[in-house]
């Protein structure tokens, strides 16, 4: 098929060295090294600044949580070190990859099986039917946090199963962007534990996967070419996307937002959507702005006013 109609593919970035491992007597001594109450606000202050993402006032022993076992990988002596290093200039992948540390980043194939299904038997027919009235040829959907891309490729293998052999005449693909580069490099390969396909029907799992050693599969590359790989902070101005998406995931995120951030988020997927386009919400997301700015068909599915 040809390149997703998104514009050109972005080069991922690259992995940087992996530091050398810490002796297990080191990371035992890490369980005493605290954060000050001072750099912990600085870092919640800068999350909500930068990503949007809101850490409550008495978030200490979770940050803690999260960040021990990372240290252990990072190479950094302690969390307190670990923050400033985040927090300085010129470290944005760090800060990155601290953010996905502390997001509950857990995905895998055909998560909440009830939006595939309404993708199959109500939004690629309608596409169809356009399709045929002599409409463009391309399809354009984005999934705006998708992790290292178990979403995107799903709704990959979705539309490829539904339209068949004529899919490759169409300028179709999917457009994952998130904030974590290390998901995202993760995403470009394209191969993952067994485990992830859990939920995947078998007939796709037949088609669509490849064994990749041991208890690794890796997505045909067929699937991986429908899908392009791009860094995308939502909090900041949505400008540079081209917009007239037909579907928007956008899942399990704006949990993480304040309800000020949820409202401009809504309103820019709102914008960003063609008429009749639709928008996917996690069902945890709170729906309350979607309902203001999108007709709400579904649980956690919305539609833009107009005709596709």
């Amino acid at each position: 098929m040809r390149r997703p109609p998104h514009g050109r593919r972005p080069p991922v970035p690259r992995r940087p060295p992996a530091p050398a491992p810490r002796s297990r007597s080191s990371r035992a001594t890490l369980a005493s090294i605290d954060v000050t109450g001072a750099e912990f606000g600085a870092f919640r202050r800068l999350m909500h600044s930068r990503f949007g993402i809101v850490l409550p006032d008495d978030a200490e022993n979770f940050l803690r949580s999260r960040l021990l076992g990372y240290i252990g990988q990072s190479g950094h002596a302690s969390i307190a070190e670990l923050i400033r290093d985040a927090r300085s200039e010129g470290r944005d992948e760090l800060l990155g990859e601290v953010v996905e540390q502390l997001s509950t980043n857990h995905s895998y194939f055909y998560r909440e099986p009830a939006h595939f299904e309404f993708l199959q038997a109500t939004v690629l027919p309608e596409l169809e039917r356009r399709l045929s009235r002599g409409g463009r040829g391309d399809i354009r959907i984005w999934s705006a946090a998708a992790a290292a891309g178990e979403e995107a490729y799903t709704i990959a293998m979705a539309m490829r199963s539904f339209f068949g052999p004529r899919y490759d005449n169409l300028d179709a693909g999917v457009l994952a962007t998130d904030i974590a580069a290390r998901s995202l490099r993760r995403g470009a390969i394209g191969e993952f534990k067994a485990d992830a396909f859990r939920h995947l029907p078998e007939a796709w799992r037949s088609r669509f996967l490849e064994p990749a050693g041991g208890d690794m599969y890796r997505v045909v590359k067929a699937v991986r070419d429908d899908v392009m790989f791009r860094w995308l902070n939502l909090v900041e101005p949505l400008d540079r996307l081209k917009g007239g998406f037909h579907l928007i995931f956008c899942r399990n995120v704006m949990i993480y937002f304040d309800d000020a951030t949820r409202e401009k988020l809504v309103r820019e997927l709102e914008r960003l959507l063609a008429p009749g386009g639709y928008l996917f919400i996690g069902h945890t997301d709170n729906p309350d702005h979607s309902r203001q700015y999108l007709d709400q068909v579904r649980p956690a599915i919305f539609r833009k006013r107009g005709t596709a």
